[in-house]
């Protein structure tokens, strides 16, 4: 059983800080290596490609983190580049351990009067910072104080809360979210920065503590002691840093990261994270209300809590939309959706078939597709149709789901500004709780913009699933249908398993775990593929106690065991190589491709008639439903992430089911019960080259045996 653990920390701050150490928990040993990005977004997604193959997570630490004020979320851009990085290891940024223990302590700190209210808080960047400022700002004779115009905009001017700071502060977002943030102090030269900051220390005189994190200090110069004899409250440690900061002459230090986790001198929340995941196998990043169960967080806490961090709150906006609703759903009797699905254009040709609107289209030059592709990308999300009468065999419950579309091809939303996308969905989100809904899905690119899903679930008033789960699931009950009506594998009639060999391709990732995991309990014979042998090693160990008649195989070149795979599933994020030879396959063999990119391409396809390559498996709700709109599948097939969305409503299971771009095997597993609880059956499967036929499949399956018979 493996032991020990390396854990990569990137520092999007500076290197010169830079350091390795260790510590234990759990019986674990983790080994910690920081590398400093001094601010530089290429150099972390650099980091990340090159060590993603050696260490088993990615800690990333001092990210401008996801803001929320209102209904209203901002993400910097230069967050969702370095969290839209491949990586087959979790990418821990702490975001959510951050929220929920430093609102924690810090509520303790001030009803222990370890901190006191009322002698004043200074926040050099508040944005940084909303829910501790709004905790402090809600407290009995507190006195808070914002640098936000001089950290972002040069300006020596402290304000404090006043009526209309909403909207200042949402113009100062939609600034810091396109502004790069850099290293250093501002951008003004020695003598002009010790004016400026000597005004803004006149301005704080009165403020007893300074909220702001280790590195955030940095940004001001400590030759203007601008901080001396006052307070520093911070929430990560490091032993370099914080000798560095012994310049500024701050009186004391109060740190609210707690101590119980305190397990090395260098620990933030970014690390912590990591190493809960890793010693505790948790290959999802956890919502809110896990954390608060592993965290073991009282409902009382966990209240106030919710209240700064997740706020679940409606508008007026959105209350008096849905009493106009209520209305409107008596009056013209219209049913209330249970459920709200999200999907986007899949191609131009889409826009070609609007009525009316398609005609024009079609009449303009090819060439100018592109940019009226982008260009009607910025309307808002319509409403594109409906899922009526959706009834589970299983309880009798009837569920009713509405589909919205945001007009963006998957090309337009991969160079789209994420935030774009955040706020078009958010709209969505809120006008799905204005008509009654329990529950959103996201589908397509949708689901993969910015963090997958966090951030919108973070500010949506309705919980968000990705679907993800379900999406593995279906993959995976596809490949198996192929494989049975391919007929070229018998049953060992002891253990129930199919006689023959299954491989996985990246296998250490959360998709090739799930993909091993479920193989493992119906092949007699398994192959683990991934660059790193110590990882299968570790996987190989879990699986054996899972399937202890399963034979494992580890290595680390696909090819070397390509000719023995019956069934292949690859689940990479090989952008730059080609990880296996199309030719080297076994005649018959089944392959499943989970990666995106895809691992397979039309061409590969072509070279081997003989070799199924499929890429999804599609599926139906149960009921006399109806689809009132296009989706781009056939009949009233739909996709699994909008199944899961329907089998959770059905469930009435309303929460954030699937997050993050990590899938937990035991959810894979769950929503497929409910699946089969609910009847939700298998439909088309998709290849390369479009839907898989019975008949397709059959001349496979000839072809297949034909060239094995010449081979022997």
């Amino acid at each position: 059983m493996k032991n020990t653990y390396r854990i990569a920390e990137i520092s999007f701050g500076y290197s010169h800080w830079d350091t390795s150490y260790e510590f234990q928990y759990k019986g674990f040993t983790f080994q910690v290596q920081r590398y400093g990005a001094n601010y530089s977004v290429d150099a972390v997604k650099t980091l990340i490609g090159n060590l993603r193959s050696e260490v088993d997570a990615f800690a990333l630490v001092s990210l401008p983190p996801p803001i929320c004020l209102g209904n209203q979320s901002f993400v910097h851009r230069q967050y969702f580049e370095i969290m839209n990085t491949p990586s087959s290891v979790p990418l821990c940024d702490g975001t959510g351990l951050r929220e929920i223990l430093n609102i924690k302590n810090l509520m303790s700190a001030l009803e222990t009067k370890k901190l006191v209210a009322k002698d004043g808080f200074f926040f050099p960047t508040v944005l940084l910072n909303t829910e501790l400022e709004e905790l402090i700002r809600n407290t009995p004779e507190a006195q808070v104080s914002f640098g936000d115009l001089y950290s972002i905009l040069g300006i020596p001017l402290v304000l404090k809360p006043f009526l209309g700071l909403m909207t200042l502060a949402k113009t100062g977002l939609n600034i810091a979210t396109v502004k790069k943030i850099k290293g250093g102090t501002s951008n003004l030269n020695l003598p002009l920065q010790e004016m400026t900051q000597k005004v803004l220390a006149s301005q704080i005189k009165s403020s007893r503590y300074i909220v702001a994190d280790l590195a955030h200090i940095a940004y001001f110069n400590d030759v203007s002691k601008i901080f001396k004899d006052k307070e520093l409250i911070v929430w990560s440690h490091h032993i370099g840093i914080e000798k560095y900061l012994k310049r500024y002459e701050f009186k004391a230090i109060h740190n609210l990261f707690p101590s119980a986790y305190q397990f090395s001198h260098y620990m933030n929340y970014s690390v912590l994270e990591a190493a809960f995941r890793l010693a505790h196998k948790m290959e999802a990043s956890l919502s809110f209300e896990e954390w608060k169960d592993f965290l073991k967080i009282s409902p009382e806490t966990m209240s106030i809590v919710r209240k700064y961090t997740l706020p679940r709150k409606d508008s007026m906006q959105v209350k008096a939309a849905r009493t106009f609703y209520k209305i409107k759903n008596r009056i013209i009797r219209e049913t209330t959706p249970d459920f709200a699905f999200v999907v986007h254009a899949l191609s131009h040709r889409d826009f070609e078939r609007v009525p009316v609107v398609g005609q024009m289209i079609r009449a303009l030059p090819k060439q100018w597709n592109d940019e009226v592709d982008k260009t009607i990308s910025r309307l808002p999300p319509l409403i594109l149709g409906h899922v009526k009468n959706v009834v589970s065999p299983a309880t009798g419950k009837e569920v009713n789901g509405i589909i919205y579309a945001l007009w963006s091809t998957p090309k337009v939303l991969k160079s789209m500004d994420p935030e774009i996308t955040y706020a078009q969905i958010q709209k969505c989100c809120n006008d799905a709780a204005a008509r009654g809904a329990q529950i959103i899905g996201l589908g397509a690119y949708t689901k993969v913009v910015g963090d997958s899903g966090v951030t919108i679930n973070k500010n949506s008033p309705l919980p968000v699933t990705t679907g993800n789960s379900l999406s593995a699931s279906a993959t995976l009950w596809g490949l198996y249908d192929v494989v049975q009506k391919m007929r070229l594998l018998k049953t060992d009639s002891q253990t129930g398993k199919a006689i023959g060999t299954a491989m996985v391709i990246g296998a250490s990732g959360s998709i090739g775990k799930v993909s091993a995991k479920l193989l493992s309990l119906v092949f007699n014979k398994l192959i683990l593929v991934s660059p790193r042998l110590e990882k299968l090693q570790e996987l190989k160990a879990e699986l054996q106690k899972m399937a202890p008649h399963c034979e494992i195989i580890c290595c680390t070149d696909a090819n070397e065991f390509a000719s023995m795979a019956d069934v292949l599933v690859t689940a990479t994020s090989a952008f730059d190589q080609k990880i296996i030879d199309v030719m080297r396959l076994k005649p018959g063999c089944v392959v499943c491709d989970c990666s995106r990119p895809l691992d397979f391409t039309k061409e590969d396809a072509k070279k081997r008639p003989d070799v199924i390559i499929m890429e999804s498996g599609e599926l139906v709700l149960p009921g006399p439903y109806q689809l009132t709109c296009d989706i781009g599948l056939p009949g009233n097939t739909v996709y699994a992430c909008l199944a899961e969305t329907t089998v959770l409503a059905l469930e009435e299971k309303h929460e954030s089911f699937t997050m993050g771009r990590d899938i937990e095997w035991t959810k894979v597993k769950e929503i497929y019960k409910l699946s089969q609880k609910h009847g939700v059956k298998l439909a088309s499967i998709q290849g390369h080259m479009g839907t898989l036929t019975d008949r397709e499949i059959a001349l496979t399956r000839e072809l297949a045996l034909s060239r094995r018979s010449s081979r022997s």
